[in-house]
């Protein structure tokens, strides 16, 4: 597995962002005019680039030749996930200045894997809501939270993050929504990461999550894209 971060404000110069998007496939185009404003553009963009990248990356062949079969379809909470190329699982998030693609490939005799699927949240460190997490965290996770918060409130904000974006990796691995049910006989392996103020949390249901991270520029995303 590998986990793909990009930091977006670069796409903020017109030429630039110009120039990654006509180097998309016709999904990612039509998801970055979906967006509404400039920001959303940028991280849809950025997304979409990091998965052109882990891609190209992974069948190890030029981006120009497998752009046209990104053949994208959406699962009934809608996870995404390749119809082609069913031994390649991904799954994408962004928030504020990031972008961020876990990626995973494993195939068997038979065709792809059902323990390949990952899931991956990226949450900006927030002031934390004792009143949310008491609705959404399990009793433990709630004492542990409450007893930090009462020490330490900016140790009690980067719990609560980081709380909550390992359930939503974990919702998003299982493609049963935003949060893992509270009931489920998966093992899932999750591995959380920082970025300046971000939790990165990523989930994975078939091998254990690598303890790094690459974090790209958007040079070395363009020059991969050119090819």
């Amino acid at each position: 597995m590998k986990v793909y971060v990009f930091d977006i404000e670069k796409l903020n110069q017109e030429n630039l962002f110009q120039k990654a998007y006509e180097l998309m496939d016709c999904f990612r185009q039509e998801k970055v005019d979906r967006c509404k404003n400039r920001g959303d553009k940028n991280r849809s963009l950025g997304a979409g680039m990091l998965l052109a990248y882990g891609v190209s990356d992974t069948l190890r062949a030029p981006w120009s030749e497998v752009k046209g079969k990104l053949d994208v379809e959406y699962g009934e909470h809608g996870k995404p996930y390749f119809k082609t190329w069913k031994g390649i699982a991904f799954n994408l998030s962004h928030s504020g200045s990031y972008a961020v693609c876990a990626l995973s490939r494993r195939e068997t005799p038979y065709g792809s894997s059902q323990k390949n699927e990952v899931g991956i949240d990226i949450q900006k460190v927030c002031v934390c809501s004792l009143k949310v997490a008491k609705r959404v965290f399990s009793s433990q996770e709630y004492a542990q939270l409450e007893a930090v918060c009462k020490e330490d409130e900016r140790q009690g904000n980067l719990l609560f993050s980081r709380l909550w974006a390992e359930k939503e990796s974990r919702g998003k691995l299982l493609g049963t929504g935003v949060f893992l049910p509270e009931e489920t006989n998966e093992i899932i392996f999750t591995k959380n990461y920082m970025i300046e103020d971000y939790w990165i949390s990523v989930a994975s249901a078939g091998e254990e999550v690598s303890e790094e991270i690459c974090v790209l520029t958007i040079e070395e995303l363009l020059g991969v894209l050119e090819r």
